[in-house]
């Protein structure tokens, strides 16, 4: 049987469409002409029947690359089918009339069907979309009608539930990885046109720091001794850096994905030259992008993620979307028209999720569900280096180069194993709060950050107040407006508060905040000129008397009106939720519950009682040629909220 044949009755014993199978088909061909074994020419990045490049590569090549195993690997891509146990994630995004269930049901022409596919699960560079019809068309003539061989691998398999085990150990669950045991690395760094040029045969160190938090996750790659010519392409050419890392076997994969910033050449000694990359991940997505689109009634918040994702300028792959956001819908129509990482962000907010970018994939997580994939078990024989520490909120620890420990994914360490945290007996052990046992006041550090954006941007000269620009930056010139100013400094912070005065004031009164007399205030809350939807003015207090604020005020210049002055008038006081909590300290957490009035503040946090963590930052560090080859990681304990706290 050939090739085309077998891929024809997988793809048919399946219980695909034949219209969608040949598109798929066409467009295998296209890719490979049916080859399971072909490498990309050129760049030497794609590879297989559908060139799998970058991570999908990899994820496939740990499953393995025979023609079965390619066949299943493309079918939880296509499906999300039994995507843990193949190491693969759901590839197919939306697109217009793209739907993938529209796909799987056949709806549509062959052509339309093919074009699809290209556009939603293969994502071409150059799609050469005609052959890939012609070629769709063929095959549907070869083959409708013929009756499908039998499927050997699938037909007697019976699907398998796993029950939910609460993060416990079933007995004999666990499964053993490889050996680590010979370093594995491809550093790639491509042009605008995807171009890309493999450096990994020199000496590469690289230190790449992610986090849970919304920020672009950053990398700082150096190559040592390029020659002129390739050194100058890179610097002149250069727009993407992927690092891939990990040891012989399934331990590797992607750890890094990104645009990169800029390029530094420097001499080391006499003899060595680098070039250093920084590099960021999704920094465009974050920064950038801009949503500018309409919606009807009736979209659920999962909806507009993907609108926002599917008509982005710089495009965005889905990750770990959480099925929250399937819920409530829009009851009229909306428009959207603005920075797509805030909408992102309000989205989150309001839904109780945490909104992160990595690799180029969005991740909208709720912390009280079940991460994707396995609990890696760490010790000194699968990796783990040194002892682990206990942290406020966790534990931190270094082991050996692990791709498969990513974000938000779960790590299993024997408490014992840990060392405890120690009790500082000049300091304080607690959280800080907002003000001391004598009621002098006392600012976090999340006060601080506030009122140090609050006075840079008071103090620049190419800032000034107007509506209509809010926010944007035209000719060096920045705008703001109350609203937007204090959204800004909370968000520098780490602190999310929604757009719009009468918003925020409503945020106060309705989700969590306090309202508080002026001589109870901090620098760092917020000042009210109106109340509820008459609210007109918002600024942030800086201390006794003053605060600092865009107003737009008849008479004054529109670079004088974003000021540090007095208060004036009555105004009204406010503590947003995610100030109280900053005053807490408290962390992003599984557990929503907050403690009440009189609960008394913890020293820190216990162990986690079944020795489970939630990685929320990782640094992987290398050195192709030296020692360094560790990913360090820091954690909270999975069930989070109020646990006992430690006692001597």
């Amino acid at each position: 049987m050939s090739i085309e044949q077998t891929v024809w009755s997988y793809l048919r014993n399946k219980g695909l469409p034949e219209k969608s199978a040949a598109a798929i088909m066409g467009n295998i061909y296209q890719e490979s002409s049916f080859d399971p074994t072909q490498i990309e020419a050129g760049n030497r990045i794609g590879f297989g029947l559908f060139q799998w490049s970058y991570e999908r590569r990899t994820q496939l090549e740990a499953y393995g690359t025979d023609l079965q195993h390619q066949l299943d690997f493309f079918w939880s891509e296509l499906t999300g089918e039994n995507t843990s146990s193949r190491g693969a994630t759901l590839q197919w995004i939306n697109k217009g009339n793209f739907k993938l269930d529209n796909f799987l049901k056949g709806n549509g022409s062959i052509d339309e069907l093919t074009e699809a596919f290209c556009v939603c699960w293969e994502r071409a560079g150059v799609p050469m979309m005609q052959n890939r019809i012609e070629a769709a068309n063929k095959y549907f003539s070869q083959y409708t009608g013929t009756s499908p061989s039998p499927d050997s691998a699938n037909s007697n398999s019976n699907s398998i539930t796993v029950e939910a085990t609460n993060y416990q150990v079933v007995a004999d669950s666990q499964k053993k990885g490889d050996v680590l045991f010979g370093r594995r690395y491809r550093i790639t760094v491509s042009d605008s046109n995807g171009d890309g040029l493999d450096v990994s045969d020199l000496r590469c160190t690289f230190n790449i720091t992610k986090t849970i938090q919304m920020e672009p996750n950053s990398s700082e790659i150096t190559i040592y001794n390029l020659n002129a010519k390739t050194e100058n392409s890179i610097m002149m050419n250069g727009k993407r850096v992927t690092v891939e890392a990990g040891y012989e076997g399934t331990q590797f994969g992607l750890i890094f994905d990104g645009d990169i910033l800029q390029t530094i050449r420097e001499r080391e000694n006499g003899t060595t030259f680098k070039l250093t990359i920084i590099a960021l991940d999704s920094d465009r997505a974050i920064n950038f992008d801009i949503a500018n689109f309409s919606l009807v009634k009736g979209q659920t918040a999962r909806s507009i993620v993907d609108h926002i994702a599917n008509k982005a300028e710089n495009p965005i792959d889905m990750g770990s979307i959480s099925e929250k956001l399937s819920g409530q819908k829009l009851t009229r129509g909306k428009v959207f028209f603005g920075k797509a990482s805030d909408y992102l962000r309000q989205i989150a907010k309001s839904n109780q999720l945490q909104y992160y970018m990595d690799d180029g994939r969005l991740h909208l997580i709720s912390l009280d569900e079940l991460p994707e994939g396995e609990i890696i078990e760490l010790t000194p024989t699968s990796g783990l280096i040194g002892t682990p520490e206990q942290t406020d909120y966790g534990i931190s620890g270094r082991c050996l180069l692990n791709p498969q420990i990513k974000l938000n994914s779960l790590i299993h360490i024997d408490n014992s194993t840990v060392r405890a945290k120690r009790i500082d007996i000049n300091g304080s052990n607690a959280s800080p709060q907002g003000g001391t046992a004598d009621g002098s006041s006392v600012t976090n550090n999340a006060r601080n950050t506030i009122i140090a954006e609050a006075r840079r941007i008071c103090d620049d000269p190419k800032v000034e107040y107007n509506q209509d620009y809010r926010g944007q930056t035209i000719n060096g010139i920045t705008y703001w407006d109350c609203s937007s100013f204090v959204k800004q400094c909370y968000e520098v912070a780490g602190l999310s508060i929604v757009d719009i005065t009468w918003s925020q004031y409503k945020q106060v009164a309705n989700e969590g905040g306090n309202f508080i007399l002026q001589s109870d205030a901090l620098p760092g809350d917020l000042v009210f000129w109106g109340t509820g939807d008459s609210c007109h003015h918002v600024a942030i207090y800086a201390g006794d008397g003053y605060v600092y604020a865009a107003r737009g005020k008849d008479g004054k210049s529109p670079v004088d009106q974003v000021a540090y002055h007095a208060l004036y008038g009555d105004p009204s006081f406010g503590r947003p939720k995610c100030l109280v909590d900053a005053d807490k300290g408290t962390l992003p957490s599984a557990s929503y519950a907050t403690e009440g009035d009189n609960a008394s503040q913890t020293l820190f946090r216990s162990l986690d009682k079944d020795g489970i963590y939630r990685v929320i930052k990782i640094v992987y560090e290398g050195d192709t040629r030296g020692e360094s080859w560790y990913s360090n990681f820091e954690t909270i304990d999975q069930l989070g909220g109020a646990i006992a706290t430690v006692s001597n």
